[in-house]
């Protein structure tokens, strides 16, 4: 894989880089667009009002380190316990499936009258309209239904994908060249934790979302814009030597563990790289994740599994 020549006159361009006015006016988009899929979905499920979602921007979105290739994510909170336990039901169904597997098999031949008239019932049940059923509903079917009703109020060239509880848009016409708009479904509570299901093996994965905030708010406090000029530099090192962008909190927990007084200065290129030494010194195994400072980076599931990529990065500058 080529990459392009990570000189000084780049990163002092990156770090000067705003974008905000694009990403205002695509963040303002995207809330109308959702805003009206949710007013018109809400008429079928009971389960999502725009009294009780929130849009939470989760990646450069949130820290202001928005770069050439850094995409639109947010997450979808739902607060609903209904959905939370319907989805949880889910998981335990796939942990079950091998049990009835097992009596099913057994039982094959008692059962196989009743299965064949199962059959031939299915197929006059399946012109019928699917209703809405609030004791069955999860986060998946939310995300189906969702994905259906985005498509109305896009352009006829727009893309919306779904994989699991995940959508992407694709539209040129609706946002801009090569901008990928991504929203991950979750439920969320009071108390600001978003509890993004992660499949039948992961379970949920907890998001302490204001824990992060909060610990972003003080080091920005602490080290003024050179915090964000760096994010923006690492974002775009990183892409243009591992060919994706880091994921933000692994990459916010690695400089809130720098000291304040290396953030200070006005030769940012100076500055960078005093914080890529002191990094390369300290190592990056004890780093604490500012999503939860009882777990590490490499414990911290949303931190991701960046490690090896990060340390190629810095590898180029030693």
């Amino acid at each position: 894989m080529s990459t392009i020549k990570i000189s000084k006159d780049l990163i002092i361009s990156v770090a000067k880089q705003d974008k905000s006015q694009f990403v205002n006016e695509t963040g303002d988009m995207v809330n109308k667009i959702l805003s009206s899929a949710i007013e018109q979905l809400s008429k079928k499920v009971s389960y999502i009002n725009l009294d009780n979602v929130i849009l939470q921007p989760v990646n450069e979105l949130l820290n202001g380190a928005f770069v050439d290739n850094s995409n639109f994510t947010y997450i979808l909170g739902i607060n609903n316990p209904q959905l939370e336990l319907n989805t949880y039901k889910k998981q335990n169904f796939w942990r079950n499936f091998k049990e009835r597997l097992k009596y099913a098999w057994k039982n094959r031949k008692k059962n196989r009258k009743k299965r064949f008239r199962f059959k031939r019932k299915r197929k006059v049940e399946e012109v019928k309209e699917v209703k809405f059923d609030p004791t069955k509903y999860n986060i998946y079917d939310l995300a189906e239904d969702l994905q259906n009703s985005l498509l109305p109020f896009l352009s006829e060239t727009s893309l919306v994908t779904l994989r699991d509880n995940i959508l992407r848009i694709y539209g040129k016409e609706d946002f801009g060249v090569n901008t990928a708009i991504e929203i991950f479904l979750a439920n969320y509570n009071t108390d600001d934790v978003l509890k993004f299901y992660g499949g039948r093996k992961k379970g949920f994965i907890d998001i302490n979302i204001g824990k992060r905030i909060d610990n972003l708010r003080i080091k920005m406090k602490a080290t003024g814009k050179n915090f964000t000029k760096i994010l923006k530099i690492f974002n775009t090192v990183f892409y243009n030597v591992n060919n994706f962008m880091p994921n933000q909190i692994y990459l916010e927990s690695v400089l809130c563990f720098c000291p304040n007084e290396l953030f200070k200065g006005d030769d940012i290129y100076k500055i960078f790289l005093k914080l890529i030494n002191y990094i390369t010194v300290k190592g990056l195994r004890n780093i604490p994740s500012i999503n939860d400072e009882t777990k590490t980076i490499y414990d911290d599931e949303v931190c991701g599994n960046i490690g090896i990529a990060f340390a190629k990065t810095l590898a180029i500058f030693s």
